[in-house]
């Protein structure tokens, strides 16, 4: 097999493509093989390209009919990927110009799938967190957004507005400034419209709780009665069914303490405290109901149920004890083992 340098990504692509059609057609020997095997070890770019080689691969395999072969006798000259029974190995009087067509072929349809494969990653991504997990990272059109535990967004941005879907959990949007494409947040019970703002989007079982940092944003009723709500700076509502719902002005600081990895309280419950701890963590608190109308106010770091624990114990003269791995028990002194 004849060898140029590779000065261009094209070339690169190209010589990837050959090396992976002979390699699967098996119609390298020995020393061949062990060409490739340098080859790839030359270079990280060759490796990529050998990577992208099986994804495409992957993508055009269930439609290799209708892209490569125009007879059922041509379907052979492929071999799956996944089989480990062949029957009879192609020979090597296979011409050069066959697999290097095909290589021109499969390099020109990496082009095309990996754009469309980037465009639908972007378009129908899916940010998913787990418990005690906490993401930060920048959307395709530069805004921003920080998410809690437990927290699934599906982004499905589009030429004429950003969409995203908020199936559970929390996150924090500051909005790259747009305004021909609105950005729009779908919550269940609501659905918040902005165009350069910073706000938050917090959503259980129950509620769903909008928050305003800066900026100005609109809420709608989910299910589609009418009038929208306007939430300006340090300004809140929580959507539980009735519409049109209460505006509130809030210590933001407070409420969106959470992005930062903590949790402020000021007159809560120890009961009400917990459960936030549990919400986004795998550690589970149990408050003993002698203890859970009791009040308490500082920040907490909210990864961290155990510390908490440990503090309202020494202000309630409480015991903490581990009667499981994930679980911690608060209880009165009088009542601990």
């Amino acid at each position: 097999m004849e060898r140029t340098e590779e000065g261009t990504p094209s070339s690169i692509r190209e010589h990837a493509a050959e090396w992976f059609l002979r390699l699967h057609a098996h119609d390298l020997n020995v020393a061949e093989r062990f060409a490739y095997l340098q080859w790839l070890k030359s270079s990280p770019i060759h490796i990529g390209e050998t990577l992208q080689m099986f994804i495409l691969y992957s993508v055009l395999y269930p439609m290799k009919k209708q892209l490569f072969f125009t007879n059922e006798d041509d379907v052979t000259n492929v071999i799956e990927m996944q089989s480990r029974d062949v029957a009879a190995a192609p020979t090597r009087t296979r011409t050069s110009w066959h697999v290097r067509s095909l290589a021109a072929v499969v390099a020109l349809g990496l082009v095309l799938v990996a754009g469309t494969m980037a465009t639908r990653t972007w378009l129908a991504s899916t940010i998913e967190t787990q418990a005690s997990e906490w993401r930060s990272l920048t959307l395709i059109d530069g805004s921003f957004v920080s998410v809690g535990p437990r927290t699934e967004l599906r982004d499905r941005f589009g030429e004429r507005q950003r969409l995203l879907s908020l199936a559970r959990g929390e996150a924090l949007f500051q909005v790259a400034k747009d305004p021909s494409r609105p950005f729009i947040v779908e919550a269940g019970l609501a659905v918040v419209r902005a165009t350069g703002t910073r706000f938050a989007v917090a959503r259980d079982e129950r509620n769903v709780v909008v928050t305003v940092e800066e900026g100005r944003v609109l809420v709608t009723d989910g299910g589609g009665r009418a009038g929208a709500v306007a939430l300006t700076a340090a300004e809140q509502v929580t959507i539980s069914g009735a519409w049109p719902p209460v505006v509130e002005h809030v210590n933001i600081a407070r409420e969106l303490a959470w992005s930062n990895r903590h949790l402020e309280f000021e007159d809560d419950t120890i009961a009400a405290a917990a459960e936030e701890f549990n919400r986004r963590n795998r550690v589970q608190i149990v408050v003993d109901p002698s203890l859970g109308s009791r009040q308490v106010r500082g920040r907490f770091q909210a990864d961290d149920p155990a510390s908490f624990a440990d503090s309202i114990a020494a202000g309630v003269k409480g015991v903490v004890t581990r009667p499981a791995p994930e679980v911690i028990r608060l209880q009165p002194q009088d009542d601990a083992p």
